[in-house]
């Protein structure tokens, strides 16, 4: 009766619990910010040496790929100038405040894919001390992309 019992007490977790989104608190790289992916995401670590990325977060099944970075600020950058540097290089960069941290953010796709089935890209990027943080979410769909304002939107500092 106790295997039983516990069977089915098992099974009703998992019915409880299998169902829920879960999600994950992810720490920026050298911050003391994090964001919360949803559940379904792999860490896929850092691409290569070459990479600027420090790591990415993707799920296939979700068109969603989050791509973490950092870079010293050694010049003392603001965040306009670095608008200003996108707005000439094309983008329309501009600076919002996101969950009380003023952000650039820009939006495009990868000009080498074909328009028509090229993953788009938002990306966040924010001071920190002397260093710049940057977010980019590549996205397949238009769920993806509603994905990425709450993602953004999740920002907190480490507790």
């Amino acid at each position: 009766m106790k295997k039983v019992l516990c069977l089915v007490l098992a099974l009703v977790l998992a019915v409880l619990f299998g169902g829920s989104a879960l999600a994950e608190r992810v720490d920026l790289p050298q911050s003391g910010y994090c964001v919360t992916i949803p559940d379904g995401m792999e860490y896929s670590g850092k691409r290569d040496e070459t990479d600027d990325v420090d790591f990415v977060w993707l799920s296939y099944q979700l068109g969603l790929e989050i791509q973490f970075a950092h870079a010293k600020n050694d010049r003392d950058v603001s965040l306009e100038a670095m608008a200003t540097v996108l707005r000439e290089d094309g983008y329309d960069a501009e600076i919002r405040r996101v969950s009380g941290i003023n952000m650039i953010v820009y939006e495009g796709m990868d000009p080498d894919d074909d328009p028509a089935e090229a993953m788009k890209f938002i990306t966040y990027v924010f001071l920190e001390g002397d260093m710049a943080q940057q977010i980019c979410f590549w996205y397949a769909n238009q769920k993806a992309a509603d994905m990425t304002l709450e993602i953004i939107e999740s920002i907190t500092g480490k507790d």
